[in-house]
């Protein structure tokens, strides 16, 4: 045989093995996501659309025409929205301020006049009056189209905030005109917006709710300040209350958007279009980093031969990191709904979850990236279960003290005509802290995110200095609910916010 040739050979075995090589590794990689899927839909977890979308909504559960009929005629902008009455403003820590009590409504923003708000609240109120026929209609659904995956529009998120700042306002407003049954049901129709969007499946979705969740908290709050509440008004709002829950949407919000990205990720393995869309932002002309951004910037000259190992190889690698971290999320998130312990669902999390080689959010960790997210709405869930058992707790003790004139001695004295049982810490898993005080008020607590009990202090950990005193700040060592706030902690507060503006 010749020289010629055997180079020859030799050329065609070097060039079919640097062919054939990455071929098969391919394929191991598509059989491995494959594979994976297979095992998950072996065990009963939903894998398909079908699976994890809500199920329809009747018209006469429907509320979303009350919204639509409400916000098409009230303005977004205005006191309600710009300056709105503070709300458990918390002026120090363990200590808010009664906004319905104060002479005007006034913030680092200005000062508005409680009758200006009042010609505002008029103005609307056959509009307002339409969230009312929410506490009967207790589904949202606003018809979703889940088949469009990541390009899904939610212009519902924009939409309930609004109605929520509307109907806070109008709660303050009702409360400071000593109206303390009208506050209630604007407080009522406010968790009628939390529970109606308790089947939306998008994540965003979940942490609106939250969102929306901790904005009614603080018009609760007020309404528990007020000394003329009836118990028949607090029996309706615990109840309401009582009704919410945050840990099982969620679940269902991870099982949705797992399936989500496996169908985004086989439409972009598809189309150069759907790759450029996604990851347009990440190539430039030139090699630096821009200021500010959070990707790493490429060469737009190494686009084409990345969209080329992604589509091959970093897309299914990707995949299965993903898969992964979302099922030790979804676990996780059931071992929170049924042990109610945070410390225990996150220590099961980050025993399993793998650290990514790459920590930078870049084209190879894509997909893998949303465990992170994933981690973060669970400690969102938690913290807000949390101020749900508080906050029905509160409740129960201002009804427990409307009947017998004094705060009871234990929670357990609330049971079972007030409670059923003791509500849950659902960060540590054990029951409520409380003790009435001497002085007639009671520290009712959480242990906060640190998991320790530091006996009921609100204060802030060591090192850590901010001026922001919310009750379930994260670095707070327990999670106080708030008492009221004497007379001169609150001019405290307004001489400090007025050398702010100065």
């Amino acid at each position: 045989m010749s020289r010629r040739r055997k180079i020859l050979i030799a050329a065609g075995i070097v060039l079919g093995m640097a062919i054939l090589v990455p071929v098969i590794r391919h394929y191991q990689l598509r059989f491995a996501v494959a594979n994976y899927v297979a095992e998950l839909k072996a065990k009963g977890e939903p894998m398909e659309l079908a699976q994890v979308i809500s199920p329809p909504t009747s018209p006469e559960q429907n509320g979303v025409p009350f919204i639509r009929n409400a916000l098409a005629n009230l303005k977004p902008e205005g006191i309600h929205a710009n300056n709105p009455p503070p709300a458990m403003q918390m002026v120090a820590s363990g200590k808010a301020m009664i906004g319905w009590q104060q002479p005007d409504i006034r913030s680092s923003d200005g000062i508005n006049q409680w009758e200006d708000l009042g010609r505002e609240l008029a103005a609307a109120k056959s509009d307002l009056d339409s969230f009312q026929n929410l506490t009967n209609h207790p589904i949202l659904d606003f018809n979703l189209d889940y088949q469009k995956g990541a390009d899904i529009q939610l212009p519902n998120l924009a939409s309930l905030k609004r109605s929520a700042q509307w109907l806070s306002a109008s709660a303050l407003y009702d409360l400071h005109q000593g109206n303390p049954k009208n506050a209630c049901a604007d407080v009522r129709a406010m968790l009628a917006l939390v529970k109606g969007e308790t089947d939306e499946r998008t994540l965003i979705s979940q942490l609106v709710r939250i969102a929306i969740f901790s904005m009614v908290t603080s018009p609760t709050w007020e309404v528990l300040q007020n000394p003329n509440v009836s118990d028949d008004d607090l029996a309706q709002l615990q109840q309401d209350w009582q009704s919410l829950e945050f840990t099982t949407p969620l679940e269902q919000a991870m099982m949705f958007e797992r399936v989500e990205q496996l169908q985004q990720f086989g439409q972009i393995r598809k189309s150069s279009e759907k790759f450029d869309k996604l990851w347009g932002d990440f190539y430039t002309t030139h090699t630096s980093r821009s200021e500010g951004s959070f990707l790493k910037k490429r060469s737009l000259f190494l686009r084409k031969w990345d969209e080329l190992r992604w589509r091959w190889f970093w897309s299914y690698q990707d995949e299965v990191r993903g898969l992964q971290a979302f099922q030790v999320m979804i676990d996780a998130t059931r071992m929170a709904e049924t042990n109610e312990s945070f410390q225990l669902a996150e220590s099961f999390a980050l025993a399993r979850l793998k650290p990514d080689q790459n920590s930078s959010y870049d084209l190879r960790n894509y997909f893998s990236q949303f465990g992170s997210a994933s981690q973060a709405a669970l400690r969102k869930s938690m913290k807000i279960e949390t101020a749900r058992n508080v906050v029905v707790t509160a409740i129960a003790l201002k009804r427990y003290e409307l009947r017998h004139h004094q705060l009871p001695g234990t929670l357990d004295e609330l049971t079972p005509d007030l409670l059923k049982a003791v509500p849950i810490d659902c960060m540590d898993g054990e029951p409520l802290r409380y003790r009435p005080r001497a002085d007639e008020t009671f520290l009712l607590y959480s242990v906060g995110e640190n998991g320790v009990d530091d006996d009921g202090d609100p204060s802030l950990q060591k090192n850590i200095k901010s001026s922001n005193f919310y009750w379930q700040n994260d670095h707070a060592l327990d999670w106080v609910w708030p008492q009221p706030a004497t007379e001169g902690e609150v001019q405290k507060y307004y001489e400090k916010q007025a050398k702010s503006r100065n």
